[in-house]
This record gives C-alpha cells, sequence and structure tokens, in this order.
C-alpha cells in the first residue's frame, strides 16, 4: 500500500507545471517600465532577473554601452548646435560644424536604435530560457512495464 501511494505521489507531483513569469518592458513618458507577466517590478529586480541568463544580461549591457554612447552622441550634438547658432561671422568653420551637427545627429539615432534593439534581445533571450520544453516529466514506458523520466 505504501509503495503504490509513493508512486500515485510521485506520479501527481511530476503532473504540477510551474511556469516562470515572463519579463516585458514597455517606454514610459521619461522612461521604462518593467513587468514580470502583469506585475510592474523595479529596474533593480528586472536586472537582476535579467543576470540568471547570461546571454541575455549580455545583450543588456551591450544596450547599456549603446545609450552611453547615445548620451555622448547628444552632448556633441548640443555643443555642435551651439557651435553653430554662436559662430555666424566666420563662413570657414561653417562646413565644420554642419558636419559636427548632422554627424553627431545620426550617431544619436543610430545608437539609440541599436540600444532598444538590444534591450529587445535581453528580452526575448530571457524569455527564451523559460520554455517549457526542458521541463521534467515522468511517463509511462513504451518498450513495457516501467516509469520513463524525461528532461
Amino acid at each position: 500500500m505504501k509503495k503504490l501511494l509513493l508512486l500515485c505521489l510521485i506520479f501527481g507531483l511530476s503532473q504540477v507545471e510551474i511556469k516562470a513569469q515572463e519579463l516585458t518592458m514597455f517606454s514610459g513618458f521619461l522612461n521604462y517600465q518593467y513587468y514580470q507577466d502583469d506585475k510592474k517590478i523595479s529596474r533593480k529586480k528586472f536586472v537582476s532577473l535579467l543576470e540568471k541568463d547570461i546571454v541575455a544580461f549580455d545583450h543588456w549591457k551591450k544596450s547599456k554601452t549603446f545609450n552611453t554612447l547615445s548620451l555622448v552622441a547628444l552632448a556633441s550634438e548640443a555643443g555642435f548646435a551651439a557651435w553653430e547658432i554662436t559662430d555666424n561671422n566666420d563662413p570657414s568653420n561653417d562646413t565644420v560644424t554642419k558636419i559636427g551637427v548632422y554627424g553627431s545627429f545620426a550617431a544619436v539615432i543610430a545608437f539609440g536604435i541599436l540600444s532598444h534593439s538590444q534591450k529587445k534581445k535581453a528580452i526575448l533571450k530571457y524569455n527564451q530560457g523559460l520554455d517549457n520544453s526542458n521541463a521534467f516529466s515522468i511517463k509511462p514506458s513504451k518498450n513495457g512495464l516501467g516509469i520513463l523520466m524525461q528532461f
């Protein structure tokens, strides 16, 4: 009787599915809002969850790098724009300032897009790791009596 009860308990526990919660990110007014399924979480908690997956966290670090480069390009954009506005009298600097303004503007856009793309990749990679294809399950054996354990 005890063996039958133990077998029923093992079989019952193998049928219980524990689903991990997926991460999502939405852009807010000034910054991003992070969610674990439908529950809002802090950025710190979000990053700590991403740290569990090495590949996802690597994408997140690349995103931070591109975001920093975007901010540097934005600062240079402001500097070149101020230089062009204040230096109206000297036409020899006109070409340099225009190249600086347009080049830094293109860099801001490019690094911003790359940063957002890396954030998406980090979230998608983390959520792929939650796939149940590697879930633990116990099934009847196909070659006779017994129990088969799959991972």
